[in-house]
């Protein structure tokens, strides 16, 4: 039983057996932001409630970016995937419809120079997978036992498809619940894998991404309107965790000013691909991680999530829950620390003022994700805990799951909740006046 409907059935008994007594009740007081000023911190729904909003179960906000005309677009996962848009000069958010037979857009958005916005699709990662009982031995076993596990869940699925949709002709168009997103299939990327994530170059006319659960790196070229695939990224299969379900292999890609494309890869090493010579690369840099080495065993850490600044320094998010930086040019990663002992930073996101905000957590529902802000200035985090929306008499919500953040053009920090019902968050820090 949820934790809020035992307290409403407690309160309840104890009305009945003191009817008169109290005079008072207290809320939960353990349910606290390290923000003082709640002003800055609202959230919205996706869609008008009771209308045209994204139905609970499939509203997890997975994918989120920030497109040239300052508009913010998302992605959902969950037993549908939905596609949505913020927009900050009528201040809602209206869901474009839905994408049937595909559940999920993780880390898949990305806008071309054509404006249009192009989705990556897959299966529901939230989702548990039948577990088989596995054999014990030092050949690990245990761990075949899951890869073949998560390969079944992928045998009678086609592949993660490739969409584009044109806001210029969709995004005036009023959508009700169920009603189909209108889009352009473009194919699908990798057989019998979901699209994992998403990236573009800066010249907008190729689509770089990864797949799941194989790991294939492939190119969508816009123009040719073709498919290239490139192999795998992680000759390894390793189940670093924190989830129980998932193969480790990088959540995020990342373009540098000058077209290479960065990811994590075998051993937790920084792998980019070269457009000019068509090649994936291995370099000698490690993204930080909690590395525990022990005979017959190995594991390593993965990158979450990428931001990059218009200088071109790029910050990574470790799944080991580490912050770090890295130079393209001289080739050099920093490991920036780490908020607090639980692993995962979720997403991240570089604000106008040149502060790094950052959700970290594990996904559980008795640990939330917590909200960090790093001063690379100063090299200081801040701790913001939880993240609240407190509009109260008329709503009161508290977000516990995250996994995807971007800057609005006016320095307002948009952050996806994941959660069965989710909402798309606000922060406007001080500095954004």
């Amino acid at each position: 039983m949820a934790p809020n409907i035992k307290l409403i059935l407690l309160i309840i008994v104890v009305f009945c057996i003191y009817p008169g007594k109290i005079t008072s009740l207290f809320a939960q007081d353990w349910a606290k932001t390290n923000i003082k000023q709640l002003q800055r911190v609202d959230l919205r729904d996706l869609g008008y409630p009771l209308v045209n909003e994204i139905p609970a179960n499939s509203s997890a906000i997975t994918s989120l970016i920030t497109a040239n005309d300052g508009k913010i677009y998302g992605g959902t996962s969950g037993e549908e995937a939905y596609l949505f848009v913020f927009d900050p000069n009528i201040n809602k958010a209206r869901h474009l419809g839905k994408i049937s037979r595909q559940e999920s857009i993780h880390h898949s958005l990305v806008e071309g120079k054509d404006s249009c916005i192009y989705i990556g699709t897959g299966i529901d990662m939230f989702k548990e997978i039948p577990i088989s009982k596995g054999g014990i031995g030092i050949d690990g076993a245990i761990d075949k036992s899951l890869w073949k596990d998560i390969k079944n869940r992928f045998i009678e699925y086609s592949g993660g498809h490739l969409y584009r949709y044109n806001p210029k002709q969709s995004n005036n168009k009023v959508k009700l619940p169920q009603m189909e997103c209108e889009l352009e299939y473009l194919g699908i990327a990798v057989k019998h894998n979901s699209i994992y994530t998403l990236t573009i170059n800066p010249k907008g006319d190729e689509i770089y991404g990864l797949s799941y659960p194989d790991g294939h790196f492939f190119i969508y070229n816009i123009l040719k309107k073709r498919f290239s695939d490139l192999g795998t990224i992680d000759e390894k299969i390793v189940f670093h965790g924190p989830e129980r379900y998932w193969r480790s292999l990088s959540r995020a890609l990342v373009c540098d000013n000058s077209g290479r494309v960065f990811m994590s890869g075998t051993n937790g090493i920084i792998r980019y691909y070269c457009p000019l010579t068509e090649k994936l690369i291995s370099t000698e840099l490690k993204i930080p991680g909690d590395y525990y080495y022990m005979q017959f065993y190995e594991d390593y850490a993965v990158v979450e999530y990428f931001a990059k600044e218009p200088s071109g320094l790029i910050y990574g998010a470790t799944s080991d829950g580490y912050l770090f930086s890295l130079d393209p040019v001289s080739m050099k990663l920093k490991n920036l620390g780490k908020v607090r002992s639980s692993r995962r930073l979720r997403c991240l996101t570089i604000g106008t003022d040149g502060k790094i905000y950052l959700m970290a957590g594990e996904r559980s529902s008795s640990k939330p994700c917590q909200f960090y802000c790093f001063n690379p200035n100063t090299g200081e985090y801040e701790d913001m805990g939880l993240l609240i929306a407190d509009r109260s008499p008329y709503y009161y919500w508290r977000g516990q799951q995250f996994d995807s953040m971007t800057t609005g053009k006016d320095g307002t920090i948009y952050i996806g909740e994941s959660e069965r019902r989710s909402h798309l968050f606000l922060y406007i820090p001080l500095s954004t006046e």
